[in-house]
Protein backbone atom coordinates (compact mmCIF):
# COMPACT_ATOMS: atom_id res chain seq x y z
CA UNK A 1 0.00 0.00 0.00
CA UNK A 2 1.42 3.44 -1.05
CA UNK A 3 1.92 6.39 1.45
CA UNK A 4 -1.07 8.42 0.07
CA UNK A 5 -3.54 5.68 0.16
CA UNK A 6 -2.47 4.97 3.86
CA UNK A 7 -2.70 9.04 4.29
CA UNK A 8 -6.10 8.96 2.70
CA UNK A 9 -7.37 5.72 5.02
CA UNK A 10 -6.63 7.33 8.03
CA UNK A 11 -7.93 10.75 7.16
CA UNK A 12 -11.12 8.65 6.19
CA UNK A 13 -11.30 6.70 10.11
CA UNK A 14 -10.69 9.76 11.56
CA UNK A 15 -13.62 11.50 10.09
CA UNK A 16 -15.59 9.24 10.69
CA UNK A 17 -14.68 9.36 14.43
CA UNK A 18 -15.17 12.37 14.97
CA UNK A 19 -18.66 12.35 12.99
CA UNK A 20 -20.01 9.42 15.29
CA UNK A 21 -18.97 11.71 18.36
CA UNK A 22 -20.81 14.36 17.13
CA UNK A 23 -23.85 13.05 16.45
CA UNK A 24 -23.80 10.77 19.33
CA UNK A 25 -22.80 14.81 21.51
CA UNK A 26 -25.98 15.82 19.54
CA UNK A 27 -28.69 13.38 20.30
CA UNK A 28 -27.77 13.43 24.08
CA UNK A 29 -28.33 17.37 24.00
CA UNK A 30 -31.62 16.56 22.05
CA UNK A 31 -32.84 14.07 24.57
CA UNK A 32 -31.74 15.71 27.54
CA UNK A 33 -33.49 18.64 26.01
CA UNK A 34 -36.66 17.10 25.01
CA UNK A 35 -37.21 15.36 28.32
CA UNK A 36 -37.96 18.87 29.90
CA UNK A 37 -41.65 19.54 30.55
CA UNK A 38 -43.09 22.95 29.35
CA UNK A 39 -42.52 25.57 33.17
CA UNK A 40 -39.93 24.04 33.99
CA UNK A 41 -36.75 25.37 31.41
CA UNK A 42 -35.98 24.65 28.01
CA UNK A 43 -37.95 22.53 26.16
CA UNK A 44 -38.31 21.52 22.33
CA UNK A 45 -41.91 21.81 21.16
CA UNK A 46 -43.28 18.33 20.33
CA UNK A 47 -46.10 19.12 18.05
CA UNK A 48 -44.07 21.19 15.49
CA UNK A 49 -42.11 17.93 14.78
CA UNK A 50 -42.79 14.77 13.11
CA UNK A 51 -46.28 15.90 11.28
CA UNK A 52 -47.31 15.65 7.83
CA UNK A 53 -45.68 18.51 5.80
CA UNK A 54 -42.76 19.22 8.40
CA UNK A 55 -40.17 21.30 7.78
CA UNK A 56 -36.93 19.92 5.43
CA UNK A 57 -34.94 19.42 8.27
CA UNK A 58 -35.71 16.89 11.83
CA UNK A 59 -35.13 17.28 15.08
CA UNK A 60 -31.82 15.61 14.84
CA UNK A 61 -30.65 17.75 12.04
CA UNK A 62 -29.47 20.69 14.85
CA UNK A 63 -26.29 21.24 15.84
CA UNK A 64 -25.23 20.84 19.42
CA UNK A 65 -25.73 24.15 20.57
CA UNK A 66 -28.25 25.01 23.02
CA UNK A 67 -31.67 27.22 22.73
CA UNK A 68 -31.67 29.10 26.18
CA UNK A 69 -34.78 30.03 26.28
CA UNK A 70 -37.70 28.95 28.43
CA UNK A 71 -41.02 28.15 27.32
CA UNK A 72 -43.88 28.19 29.20
CA UNK A 73 -46.87 27.67 26.48
CA UNK A 74 -46.44 26.76 22.62
CA UNK A 75 -44.90 28.22 20.18
CA UNK A 76 -46.66 30.22 16.91
CA UNK A 77 -44.18 31.18 14.52
CA UNK A 78 -44.25 33.33 11.34
CA UNK A 79 -46.22 36.53 10.43
CA UNK A 80 -49.56 35.93 10.20
CA UNK A 81 -50.69 33.48 13.34
CA UNK A 82 -48.74 36.10 15.47
CA UNK A 83 -50.28 39.29 13.95
CA UNK A 84 -53.90 37.54 14.40
CA UNK A 85 -53.39 36.02 17.84
CA UNK A 86 -52.20 39.58 18.91
CA UNK A 87 -55.38 40.63 17.25
CA UNK A 88 -57.65 38.56 18.62
CA UNK A 89 -56.41 38.35 21.91
CA UNK A 90 -58.00 35.45 22.77
CA UNK A 91 -54.42 33.79 24.02
CA UNK A 92 -51.68 34.41 27.03
CA UNK A 93 -49.03 36.17 25.66
CA UNK A 94 -45.93 35.03 27.23
CA UNK A 95 -42.67 36.55 25.34
CA UNK A 96 -42.08 37.01 21.15
CA UNK A 97 -38.99 35.75 20.06
CA UNK A 98 -37.29 38.02 16.89
CA UNK A 99 -34.30 37.27 14.65
CA UNK A 100 -31.70 39.37 15.70
CA UNK A 101 -29.10 41.19 13.16
CA UNK A 102 -32.46 41.55 10.88
CA UNK A 103 -33.89 44.27 8.51
CA UNK A 104 -38.04 43.33 9.04
CA UNK A 105 -40.47 43.81 6.75
CA UNK A 106 -43.00 46.50 7.00
CA UNK A 107 -45.73 43.72 8.16
CA UNK A 108 -43.33 41.87 10.30
CA UNK A 109 -42.91 45.70 11.80
CA UNK A 110 -46.43 46.00 12.04
CA UNK A 111 -46.47 42.89 14.19
CA UNK A 112 -43.52 44.12 16.55
CA UNK A 113 -45.24 47.71 17.01
CA UNK A 114 -48.58 45.96 17.92
CA UNK A 115 -46.54 43.85 20.26
CA UNK A 116 -45.04 46.72 21.58
CA UNK A 117 -48.39 48.38 22.56
CA UNK A 118 -49.54 45.17 24.01
CA UNK A 119 -46.15 45.47 26.43
CA UNK A 120 -45.28 41.86 25.38
CA UNK A 121 -41.88 40.89 26.83
CA UNK A 122 -39.40 40.90 23.38
CA UNK A 123 -35.81 39.58 23.08
CA UNK A 124 -33.66 39.00 20.22
CA UNK A 125 -32.03 35.33 19.14
CA UNK A 126 -30.25 34.10 16.70
CA UNK A 127 -31.77 31.53 13.60
CA UNK A 128 -30.81 28.54 14.82
CA UNK A 129 -33.08 29.17 18.17
CA UNK A 130 -35.97 30.32 16.00
CA UNK A 131 -35.57 27.09 13.91
CA UNK A 132 -35.72 24.76 17.13
CA UNK A 133 -38.39 26.90 18.48
CA UNK A 134 -40.51 26.37 15.08
CA UNK A 135 -39.89 22.97 14.13
CA UNK A 136 -37.31 23.96 11.06
CA UNK A 137 -40.66 25.57 9.48
CA UNK A 138 -40.93 29.19 8.24
CA UNK A 139 -40.85 31.47 10.76
CA UNK A 140 -40.33 34.80 9.04
CA UNK A 141 -38.32 35.61 12.06
CA UNK A 142 -40.35 35.65 14.83
CA UNK A 143 -42.14 33.19 17.35
CA UNK A 144 -44.28 33.55 19.66
CA UNK A 145 -44.74 31.74 22.95
CA UNK A 146 -48.35 31.22 24.04
CA UNK A 147 -50.94 30.00 25.56
CA UNK A 148 -53.29 27.02 24.06
CA UNK A 149 -55.69 28.54 22.18
CA UNK A 150 -59.60 28.48 24.10
CA UNK A 151 -61.59 26.71 22.06
CA UNK A 152 -65.67 25.99 23.12
CA UNK A 153 -67.13 23.29 23.60
CA UNK A 154 -70.58 22.74 21.57
CA UNK A 155 -74.08 23.83 23.23
CA UNK A 156 -77.43 23.60 22.04
CA UNK A 157 -78.19 26.70 20.70
CA UNK A 158 -78.57 26.19 16.83
CA UNK A 159 -81.52 28.82 16.37
CA UNK A 160 -79.85 31.56 18.23
CA UNK A 161 -76.34 31.00 16.17
CA UNK A 162 -78.06 31.09 13.15
CA UNK A 163 -79.81 34.45 13.62
CA UNK A 164 -76.84 35.84 13.72
CA UNK A 165 -75.76 34.25 10.50
CA UNK A 166 -73.82 37.15 7.96
CA UNK A 167 -75.51 34.91 4.79
CA UNK A 168 -79.49 34.81 3.89
CA UNK A 169 -78.82 31.09 4.60
CA UNK A 170 -76.26 30.40 7.12
CA UNK A 171 -73.25 28.39 6.68
CA UNK A 172 -71.70 26.07 8.67
CA UNK A 173 -68.64 23.19 8.18
CA UNK A 174 -68.07 20.00 9.69
CA UNK A 175 -64.48 18.27 8.80
CA UNK A 176 -64.94 15.30 10.35
CA UNK A 177 -62.11 13.61 11.33
CA UNK A 178 -59.44 15.74 9.35
CA UNK A 179 -56.30 14.29 10.77
CA UNK A 180 -53.53 16.28 8.59
CA UNK A 181 -52.49 19.70 10.07
CA UNK A 182 -52.07 21.12 6.81
CA UNK A 183 -55.11 20.02 5.41
CA UNK A 184 -57.15 21.24 8.38
CA UNK A 185 -55.39 24.55 8.44
CA UNK A 186 -56.30 24.66 4.46
CA UNK A 187 -59.60 24.32 5.33
CA UNK A 188 -59.74 27.07 7.83
CA UNK A 189 -58.27 29.39 5.69
CA UNK A 190 -60.69 29.09 2.77
CA UNK A 191 -63.52 29.09 5.24
CA UNK A 192 -62.62 32.32 7.04
CA UNK A 193 -62.36 34.21 3.66
CA UNK A 194 -65.43 32.47 2.06
CA UNK A 195 -67.21 33.82 5.30
CA UNK A 196 -68.41 30.65 7.04
CA UNK A 197 -70.25 30.94 9.95
CA UNK A 198 -69.02 28.30 11.95
CA UNK A 199 -66.40 25.16 12.13
CA UNK A 200 -67.28 22.47 13.82
CA UNK A 201 -64.53 20.12 14.34
CA UNK A 202 -64.24 16.56 16.81
CA UNK A 203 -62.32 16.55 19.70
CA UNK A 204 -60.83 12.75 18.65
CA UNK A 205 -59.54 11.51 15.70
CA UNK A 206 -59.32 14.51 14.54
CA UNK A 207 -55.87 16.84 14.38
CA UNK A 208 -54.63 19.20 17.33
CA UNK A 209 -55.45 22.61 16.96
CA UNK A 210 -51.39 23.07 16.99
CA UNK A 211 -48.87 26.07 16.14
CA UNK A 212 -48.76 23.79 12.92
CA UNK A 213 -52.26 24.35 12.23
CA UNK A 214 -52.43 27.82 12.72
CA UNK A 215 -49.40 28.57 10.43
CA UNK A 216 -50.87 26.49 7.65
CA UNK A 217 -54.29 28.26 8.29
CA UNK A 218 -52.18 31.69 7.70
CA UNK A 219 -53.45 32.74 11.14
CA UNK A 220 -57.23 32.07 10.28
CA UNK A 221 -57.14 29.20 13.41
CA UNK A 222 -56.69 32.71 15.87
CA UNK A 223 -59.98 34.32 14.87
CA UNK A 224 -62.56 31.82 13.21
CA UNK A 225 -65.67 30.25 14.95
CA UNK A 226 -64.62 27.29 16.13
CA UNK A 227 -66.42 24.92 18.32
CA UNK A 228 -64.95 21.34 19.20
CA UNK A 229 -67.57 18.43 19.96
CA UNK A 230 -66.01 15.58 22.24
CA UNK A 231 -67.98 12.51 21.24
CA UNK A 232 -69.67 11.56 17.73
CA UNK A 233 -73.30 11.59 19.28
CA UNK A 234 -72.62 15.27 20.41
CA UNK A 235 -72.39 16.18 16.43
CA UNK A 236 -75.41 14.18 15.62
CA UNK A 237 -77.42 15.73 18.30
CA UNK A 238 -76.06 19.34 16.64
CA UNK A 239 -77.32 18.13 13.21
CA UNK A 240 -80.62 16.94 14.61
CA UNK A 241 -81.14 20.67 16.22
CA UNK A 242 -80.04 22.13 12.51
CA UNK A 243 -82.39 20.18 10.80
CA UNK A 244 -85.17 20.89 13.31
CA UNK A 245 -84.08 24.87 13.04
CA UNK A 246 -85.18 24.68 9.00
CA UNK A 247 -81.77 23.61 7.98
CA UNK A 248 -80.14 20.70 5.18
CA UNK A 249 -77.43 18.83 6.32
CA UNK A 250 -75.20 18.17 3.06
CA UNK A 251 -72.40 15.38 3.02
CA UNK A 252 -69.71 14.72 0.74
CA UNK A 253 -69.61 11.46 -1.17
CA UNK A 254 -69.59 10.06 -4.66
CA UNK A 255 -71.85 6.87 -3.36
CA UNK A 256 -75.45 6.43 -3.18
CA UNK A 257 -75.82 4.28 0.40
CA UNK A 258 -78.94 4.99 3.23
CA UNK A 259 -81.00 6.05 0.44
CA UNK A 260 -79.59 9.79 0.30
CA UNK A 261 -79.08 11.29 -3.16
CA UNK A 262 -76.28 12.37 -4.62
CA UNK A 263 -75.62 15.09 -6.53
CA UNK A 264 -72.71 16.71 -8.56
CA UNK A 265 -71.67 20.13 -7.00
CA UNK A 266 -73.25 22.45 -10.27
CA UNK A 267 -76.37 20.70 -9.45
CA UNK A 268 -76.61 21.66 -5.40
CA UNK A 269 -79.14 24.25 -4.75
CA UNK A 270 -78.94 26.70 -1.99
CA UNK A 271 -82.50 27.57 -0.63
CA UNK A 272 -82.15 26.52 3.26
CA UNK A 273 -79.35 27.24 5.88
CA UNK A 274 -76.29 24.45 4.56
CA UNK A 275 -74.40 22.58 6.77
CA UNK A 276 -71.96 20.92 5.26
CA UNK A 277 -69.86 17.98 5.96
CA UNK A 278 -66.62 16.91 4.80
CA UNK A 279 -64.38 13.23 5.15
CA UNK A 280 -61.78 12.23 6.46
CA UNK A 281 -59.05 12.26 3.81
CA UNK A 282 -58.85 8.29 4.12
CA UNK A 283 -62.01 6.76 5.43
CA UNK A 284 -64.63 10.13 4.20
CA UNK A 285 -68.05 10.28 6.55
CA UNK A 286 -69.05 7.60 9.14
CA UNK A 287 -72.12 5.86 8.08
CA UNK A 288 -73.82 7.28 11.28
CA UNK A 289 -73.03 10.48 10.36
CA UNK A 290 -73.89 10.21 6.31
CA UNK A 291 -77.58 8.39 7.60
CA UNK A 292 -77.73 11.80 9.06
CA UNK A 293 -77.47 14.10 6.06
CA UNK A 294 -79.92 15.30 3.72
CA UNK A 295 -78.24 14.69 0.27
CA UNK A 296 -74.63 14.07 -0.91
CA UNK A 297 -72.19 15.95 -3.33
CA UNK A 298 -69.56 15.48 -5.48
CA UNK A 299 -67.43 16.70 -7.64
CA UNK A 300 -67.21 15.12 -11.06
CA UNK A 301 -63.54 14.52 -12.62
CA UNK A 302 -62.85 15.22 -16.35
CA UNK A 303 -60.94 12.00 -16.27
CA UNK A 304 -61.57 9.84 -13.36
CA UNK A 305 -59.96 6.84 -14.57
CA UNK A 306 -56.38 8.32 -13.54
CA UNK A 307 -57.74 11.11 -10.71
CA UNK A 308 -61.39 10.49 -9.24
CA UNK A 309 -61.13 12.36 -6.30
CA UNK A 310 -59.38 15.65 -4.93
CA UNK A 311 -57.76 16.20 -1.98
CA UNK A 312 -59.99 17.38 0.98
CA UNK A 313 -59.22 21.27 1.83
CA UNK A 314 -58.89 22.17 -2.17
CA UNK A 315 -62.61 19.58 -2.76
CA UNK A 316 -63.94 22.00 0.32
CA UNK A 317 -63.05 25.09 -0.56
CA UNK A 318 -64.60 24.00 -3.68
CA UNK A 319 -67.85 23.22 -2.70
CA UNK A 320 -67.64 26.13 -0.25
CA UNK A 321 -67.18 28.80 -3.14
CA UNK A 322 -70.58 27.09 -4.68
CA UNK A 323 -72.45 27.44 -1.56
CA UNK A 324 -71.69 31.25 -1.07
CA UNK A 325 -71.64 32.39 -4.66
CA UNK A 326 -75.48 31.19 -4.91
CA UNK A 327 -76.17 32.78 -1.19
CA UNK A 328 -76.91 36.36 -0.39
CA UNK A 329 -74.98 38.54 2.07
CA UNK A 330 -77.22 40.02 4.84
CA UNK A 331 -74.71 43.52 5.83
CA UNK A 332 -73.69 41.61 9.00
CA UNK A 333 -69.90 41.72 9.55
CA UNK A 334 -67.52 41.50 6.61
CA UNK A 335 -65.90 38.19 5.21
Amino acid sequence: MSRASHRLICRRVLFGCLLSEKRNFVKSIAVNWKGQTPGNGEHLPDYNYRLPGQGKRSQKSFDDREPGVAVRGEILFGVHPISLALRANKRKVYKLYLKQNTTFRAEAERVIQMADKLSVPMTFVDKGVLERLSGSRPNQGMCLDVSQLPVPWAEAKVRAELKESKWRYPLWLMPYNVQDPMNFGAILRTSYFLGVDKVLAPQKESCSLSPVVSKASSGALEVINLTRYKEEQDMIDTLQEWKQAGGEVVGTSTVATHDIPVTPIQELVVDKPVLLIVGNEEKGISSTLLEKCDQAVYIPSCDPRFIGSLNVSVATGIILHHLVSRNEKMNKGTT
